[in-house]
């Protein structure tokens, strides 16, 4: 099938290999593929494109500011009316169900049932996005594909035990102490300080936890404070680079994650990629893992449920981790965009 042309927005970057990823998958399948910074040079002159894919556009409409807030939707409005005027089609990935640390959630919810009712397709990494979608008035075709794993952009720099063990070695971590992670940047939806809480809380258990990634100043002053000076919590603050972010991830027992509405966990899939368990709360995206090997739940409202996730991680099978990086190479980038070919332009797997 020819004349497949596909704007996507917004470009792919450095920081998260997503959307690079995504983009070389439909360029290999013959989807002429035309992306850019400025949303609105897209919507204005799409040269015959018969699809805009965007996501994470709650990027152009947040503010502090509920005035600011509202004409930044308005102007997304205007943008999506533009390119549909132009005869282009409005596809979705919902990576997430509002943008994160929204600062005003009603407006994020108005936003959505704004982008929704302008989709003619959306996309999700996960079957219980479907319903959410159409609760919010959504009419057009829904697909799913699995969010597919990063292990090509974050190699386990481990070559052997003894290396990984040499990592946990040289940052103090004693053999009999369970290293926990939470990776990426540290901000207030991920509620970092409830497991810093939660984990000091525990009695039985030796462990050592490590935040890593940037940092606004107010979320680390919070996550120091539950802390509270507690030698075996380490955060690591600044941009932590792919190789820095794999050997943490990869050293560690477990990924701790605390979020409440994580809709598709980025975090989790990294883990997962290198071959690393999750613990977690069991909902959206993770509520998917439930029952594997890999996943011990949480819930983040109730800390006392971490100390017996921590003694199920410690008697979990030896062969968790070589699952977790099963499960997340089951769904390649090729799949992914042979999803998206087929729902958009009817091209055969």
């Amino acid at each position: 099938m020819t004349n497949r042309r596909l704007l996507l927005w917004p470009p792919p970057d450095e920081a998260n290999p997503y959307l690079a990823r995504l983009e070389g998958a439909l360029r290999r399948r013959g989807v002429e593929v035309r992306t850019g910074v400025r949303l609105a040079a897209l919507c204005a002159a799409p040269r015959g494109a018969q699809w805009l894919h965007v996501h994470w556009p709650e990027w152009m409409m947040q503010h502090r500011s509920r005035v600011a807030y509202r004409a930044r939707t308005m102007w997304v409005r205007a943008l999506l009316d533009a390119a549909r005027a132009r005869g282009v089609s409005i596809a979705w990935t919902a990576h997430n169900r509002i943008g994160h640390d929204d600062p005003h959630p009603d407006l994020g919810v108005a936003a959505r049932h704004m982008l929704l009712a302008r989709c003619d397709a959306v996309f999700g990494h996960f079957a219980a996005a479907e319903p959410w979608a159409r609760s919010l008035g959504f009419r057009g075709r829904f697909a799913v594909h699995p969010h597919p794993g990063f292990a090509a952009d974050y190699a386990d720099p481990f070559a052997d035990a003894a290396a990984r063990k040499a990592f946990r070695a040289a940052h103090g971590i004693a053999d009999d102490e369970l290293l926990l992670v939470s990776p990426g940047s540290i901000e207030p939806y991920k509620r970092l300080p409830r497991v810093a809480e939660a984990l000091r809380s525990i009695d039985g258990v030796r462990w050592r936890w490590t935040a890593v990634g940037r940092a606004a100043p107010e979320p680390l002053r919070a996550l120091r404070s539950a802390a509270a000076d507690d030698a075996r919590i380490r955060v690591e603050v600044g941009f932590a680079d792919r190789a820095r972010l794999a050997a943490w991830i990869a050293a560690a027992d477990a990924t701790v994650l605390a979020h409440d509405d994580l809709f598709t966990s980025g975090s989790a899939v990294l883990s997962l990629s290198l071959g690393t368990p999750v613990l977690g709360p069991s909902v959206q995206h993770l509520a998917t893992f439930a029952g594997a090997p890999f996943f011990v739940a949480w819930d983040p409202e109730s800390p006392s449920t971490l100390g017996p996730a921590l003694d199920v991680l410690r008697t979990m099978a030896g062969d968790a981790r070589d699952a977790a990086r099963r499960t997340a190479a089951a769904t390649t980038w090729d799949d992914a965009a042979a999803v998206v070919d087929a729902h958009l332009f009817g091209a055969a797997a």
